[in-house]
């Protein structure tokens, strides 16, 4: 279930953009840290892969910073735990 829901993912925000096969790495790179740091899941009551994984919602809210990725395609706040 979780790791087909994120090459799922992957797999639809991938087919946006034209990579080259020597950026890839670095782009995958940014797609986890987007995943799991900054996208709310809904099956995670809104929390991200990392605060489940550290056992708590992050705290920081008002250190919030916008990111964006990929043009535009990855996108939202990263919360500092």
């Amino acid at each position: 279930g979780r790791i087909e829901r994120f090459f799922g993912t992957f797999k639809q925000m991938f087919r946006q953009l034209d990579f080259n096969g020597c950026q890839l790495q670095h782009e995958l790179e940014i797609y986890r840290s987007w995943y799991n740091h900054v996208r709310p899941h809904q099956n995670l009551n809104g929390l991200t892969p990392a605060e489940i994984w550290l056992g708590r919602p992050s705290k920081n809210q008002h250190h919030a910073s916008w990111v964006s990725a990929w043009h535009g395609v990855l996108c939202g706040y990263y919360v500092p735990g």
